[in-house]
């Protein structure tokens, strides 16, 4: 009895991958890693580096955050000229008109970077210095927190924080504008 069962389970498996299509096989070079120094919010493959805190996408572009938000990101390789965490963010007005503009505070492996007080709605890129030492490893953890959202149940089920497109590290020589 339990080989028909395994039987019919590998037959079902079986016949419902066969009816996917091929996607195509990536090969990961050993002891590469898949993580990048940007995470876009609408990529697929970003998934595994956004941590906490993210609502699903909308508009194939963004996605709402909750109050507290944590990104895994690679460090540049370059971090002789310094190296900075930013998010591409939009401060919602629905939500400003309720709590008004937040301060944004993002900790870096622990340590807490200067908190930055938003001063419009709308559009924008905010960025903090990180201190080098924080990016000795592979990978390290930007946790942002929003003091000002919107409460679950308040306007609709999810906590809403920020609208955020991009969260990234970047290092300082590569933001510089070129010299003419």
């Amino acid at each position: 009895m339990q080989n028909r069962t395994l039987i019919a389970l590998v037959a079902l498996a079986l016949s419902t991958s066969a009816c996917k299509k091929k996607q195509p096989v990536e090969y990961v070079q050993e002891g590469t890693s898949q993580l990048t120094g940007v995470v876009n919010v609408a990529d697929p493959r970003a998934a595994v580096q956004m941590l906490r805190g993210f609502h699903e996408l909308e508009s194939n572009a963004w996605r709402w955050t909750a109050s507290k938000f944590a990104v895994a990101l690679r460090p540049p390789k370059d971090t002789s000229g310094g190296v900075k965490v930013y998010a591409e963010i939009v401060v919602a007005d629905a939500v400003v008109d309720k709590v008004g503009l937040p301060t944004v505070t993002v900790t870096m492996d622990g340590r807490a970077l200067p908190p930055l007080k938003i001063v419009k709605t709308g559009p924008q890129r905010v960025e903090w210095d990180v201190p080098v030492e924080l990016l000795k490893g592979d990978v390290v953890t930007a946790e942002f927190s929003v003091d000002k959202f919107l409460a679950a149940g308040q306007v609709e089920q999810r906590e809403l924080g920020l609208i955020v497109s991009v969260a990234g590290l970047q290092s300082s020589k590569a933001a510089a504008p070129a010299a003419k």
